[in-house]
């Protein structure tokens, strides 16, 4: 699957304001299009993309090109790089001077996932709500944190 940015997807929205980046990182089209959409209806710009390797990549470029994301949402299991393997190798190549963004976990493991110090887990299949809540949430965290 090739990189797809949401901002060749949905073009300004025509208020001039500028939306919250959100990364999407699911191997299946569907789950990726859903969640897209979703996320622009909700005030957001998703950034989709199908594998750990492209999502690293993608954040590598991040601050370059002006689209830092504010969350990220991981599926755990995909091919090319899983989202474990994405997680270590994102926190042992950050060298920019923002944190990581939030990680949302998305997956149908229901095993525990302390270890990947995520900032949310979500058990496929998950409600819309809940999703939107949890976005919202770490927003209002990283908010008072500043």
């Amino acid at each position: 699957m090739q990189l797809m940015q949401a901002t060749t997807s949905f073009e300004a929205d025509g208020t001039g304001a500028e939306r919250p980046v959100v990364l999407v990182v699911d191997d299946h089209p569907a789950i990726l299009d859903m969640l897209s959409w979703m996320l622009y209806f909700h005030g957001y710009q998703p950034v989709c993309v199908a594998n750990g390797q492209e999502a690293l990549e993608w954040m590598k470029n991040a601050l370059h090109t002006g689209q830092y994301p504010e969350a990220i949402l991981l599926d755990l299991f995909m091919p090319v790089m899983d989202g474990t393997h994405f997680l270590l190798s994102l926190r042992d190549c950050w060298t920019n001077p923002v944190p990581i963004p939030p990680v949302i976990l998305l997956t149908v493991d229901k095993s525990n996932h302390d270890h990947l110090a995520c900032s949310d887990v979500l058990l496929k299949p998950f409600h819309i709500r809940d999703l939107c809540e949890r976005l919202k949430r770490i927003n209002r965290k990283e908010l008072s944190s500043w």
